[in-house]
């Protein structure tokens, strides 16, 4: 072979090699781009989770969110047992659920914070409750007569008091729950006396039709802290003055870079981070805004 040939056939098999490996490049793309994401969500998250989901896949028409609706402990169960690769909570794993999804899956999980949400109280606008105290609330949920209603038992909401407050429920105890936010809010608005406990995206986003129906029905209720009423708007949420704030987080178990991965960079955006402003609640991260001189 003389060096003519040899030269032409060394750039043609280079040509090869760089096109094999631009085709691979094309598909690792493609793989976060395309395909099916399942997300185990609490119902009390559905809300900012549909907003979010909606412009990503407008964004990538290739991919598309499925969500599995369950209280947060399942959705935590589901995770650690390898039957779902990402989950929207609103509370981080603990180091031993950590080794114990590794041990499992052989997968180091990855978690994002992405908004700050809180769960709220709210009762019929005929209801002569105007205001509650953290020692009465507590005294409540406890007695076996209690009036409180929360959107499911082991929610993130019922965790969140739980946690907050400190309560303890007697063994033969049963909580009053439905199974998620909107019937919490038509009991409530029937029913005077009860106090329903609900997460602040039910009610957040103010110029929905929906929520703007609901709240003709029912008003949210402040927390008096000594001679103080502290409502749960965002600026409560963003300085950490509203008692019962949670954050939100995507927990990302992918083996992989794929849809999952793609959707949670994404919530973590500046386009995602507006989409949760728009929602009416805190985003996790702050984008400065610029403004030009011309």
């Amino acid at each position: 072979m003389n060096n003519k040939v040899f030269i032409k056939f060394t750039l043609f098999l280079a040509f090869i090699i760089m096109l094999i490996s631009c085709q691979k490049d094309i598909q690792k793309k493609q793989a976060y781009r395309k395909g099916t994401l399942i997300l185990a969500i609490d119902p009390s998250l559905t809300n900012l989770g549909s907003s979010l989901a909606e412009v990503f896949q407008s964004t990538y028409p290739d991919s598309k969110i499925i969500f599995k609706q369950e209280v947060e402990d399942l959705v935590i169960a589901d995770l650690l047992n390898g039957k779902i690769s990402m989950a929207m909570t609103t509370r981080d794993l603990t180091l031993d659920e950590a080794k114990i999804l590794y041990n499992r899956t052989n997968v180091n999980y990855i978690s994002s914070q992405i908004a700050c949400d809180a769960t709220i109280f709210i009762a019929s606008k005929q209801s002569s409750i105007s205001e509650l105290d953290l020692s009465s609330l507590k005294s409540n949920i406890e007695s076996k007569e209690s009036k409180v209603v929360f959107d499911g038992g082991n929610s993130s909401n019922f965790n969140n008091l739980k946690k907050k407050l400190g309560f303890n429920l007697s063994k033969d105890q049963k909580i009053n729950s439905f199974t998620n936010g909107k019937e919490v809010i038509d009991f409530v608005s029937k029913n005077t006396s009860h106090i329903g406990v609900i997460g602040f995206d039910e009610l957040s986003e103010e110029n929905n039709n929906e929520v703007k129906k609901f709240l003709s029905k029912v008003k949210i209720l402040p927390i008096k802290i000594k001679d103080t009423r502290i409502y749960p708007t965002v600026p409560n949420l963003r300085k950490g003055i509203y008692p019962f704030t949670k954050r939100i987080f995507l927990l990302n178990a992918e083996n992989s870079f794929k849809v999952g991965s793609s959707f949670a960079r994404f919530c973590g955006s500046q386009r995602g981070q507006l989409i949760v402003t728009r929602a009416g609640l805190q985003p996790y991260y702050l984008y400065e805004r610029r403004v030009e001189l011309h």
